[in-house]
């Protein structure tokens, strides 16, 4: 019995060392720094995926503008065996699409195309009317007062343009007089993307490739259209009782956009965060402005204009945002103390993995045990 165990833990040694090896490719398409809080946190992705928590994982993290961890884990499609590259590899995004669908609003607002403070009925007026006036901010926000998804709105599979999509909720009344609540929701920024384009127009697909993607240099980055290419990752779900993944439903996300409809590469996803974290594209004040928390009620909301802006466990400041879509996942996080990009993108539905994310960040920002305090 000790043979044998000796013989497997020379064999488990000699897998992973080949597996580390693969990452430290020549060509750059992993780049693993070996160091112990790296190799902890690796440690727990490899984890997920062979414990088919998913199927498939991009990771890539930045400090200091410089990678320290770019990798892809398991595969972005099971049954041909084709493997995640972080810097080709597209995935859902789903709601990640806020915060880039933030930077181009206030793009916007700083140019004088929108006014965040004006009514929304300034720019859509033929919105329905409600009991009370809200505003683009309130909206961008998510303090307006419009509501979430209801039942399975979210599993749409036709094709509606973005104003179609205000079909959903246009005729229902607000859930509270705006400025008085808070509820997260993506129907808001669906209703920002049309002001936008009226305001502007502009459809929000080609304002966001024109003014946003271009001159951020971010290659990688495109409308789900719901049409098969090249990189792009089978979507999964977990099948009952988690042992396996089937295809998730076909659902069509151009209608929200502005909100979830985004497919990026985890590469363009960091090169995103390391712009706005070394901010030249927007003016300080503007940025400043949308990554400001929102208090209501006397409450901090924990939430800016399409940004999370929050503290970790550690109580470590970071701004950024978790995509849920259907067949895809995501947590984008900046830490702007320590000036570190974490993009973590999945091919499946809700894997429920948030505490071992937690733990990947714990040990990325963990001090070494020899540096002083």
């Amino acid at each position: 019995m000790r043979f044998t165990r000796i013989v497997l833990t020379l064999l488990c040694n000699l897998v992973l060392n080949v597996h580390c090896a693969q990452h430290n490719s020549e060509d750059g398409s992993y780049i693993i720094t070996e160091t112990e809080n790296i190799r902890e946190a690796e440690d727990i992705i490899e984890k997920l995926v062979r414990k088919k928590k998913v199927p498939g994982v991009a990771i890539y993290v930045t400090v200091k503008d410089s990678i320290v961890w770019k990798a892809g884990y398991g595969y972005a499609d099971l049954k041909k065996r084709i493997p995640i590259q972080p810097d080709s590899t597209f995935f859902r995004i789903a709601s990640i699409s806020k915060p880039i669908s933030a930077v181009g609003l206030m793009r916007m607002y700083e140019d004088g195309i929108i006014d965040l403070d004006k009514s929304l009925y300034n720019y859509v007026p033929d919105f329905p009317k409600k009991k009370y006036d809200f505003t683009i901010k309130q909206l961008a926000t998510h303090t307006a007062g419009i509501r979430t998804y209801k039942g399975r709105e979210f599993l749409n599979t036709k094709y509606l343009s973005i104003k179609d999509g205000l079909n959903f909720f246009k005729d229902d009344t607000l859930l509270y007089e705006p400025g008085k609540g808070y509820l997260y929701n993506s129907n808001d920024w669906n209703l920002v993307a049309v002001a936008m384009e009226n305001a502007s127009g502009i459809g929000f697909e080609r304002y966001m490739n024109d003014s946003i993607f271009k001159p951020l240099g971010l290659h990688h980055i495109v409308a789900d259209h719901n049409v098969k290419f090249r990189n792009k990752a089978i979507f999964y779900t977990s099948a009952k009782r988690r042992i396996k993944f089937k295809k998730a439903t076909n659902v069509n996300n151009y209608y929200k956009l502005a909100s979830g409809g985004f497919l990026a590469t985890a590469g363009t996803i960091s090169k995103f965060g390391n712009e706005i974290l070394y901010n030249s594209f927007l003016k300080p004040e503007i940025k400043k402005k949308m990554l400001t928390r929102q208090v209501v009620n006397a409450i901090p909301t924990y939430y800016g204009y399409g940004w999370e802006v929050s503290m970790d466990r550690k109580g470590r400041a970071y701004y950024g945002h978790v995509g849920n879509g259907v067949g895809g996942y995501g947590y984008f996080y900046v830490y702007p103390k320590e000036e570190m990009v974490f993009v973590m993108l999945m091919n499946t539905s809700n894997p429920e993995i948030t505490e071992e994310v937690r733990d990947i960040i714990d040990n990325l920002l963990k001090k070494p045990e020899n540096e002083t305090k």
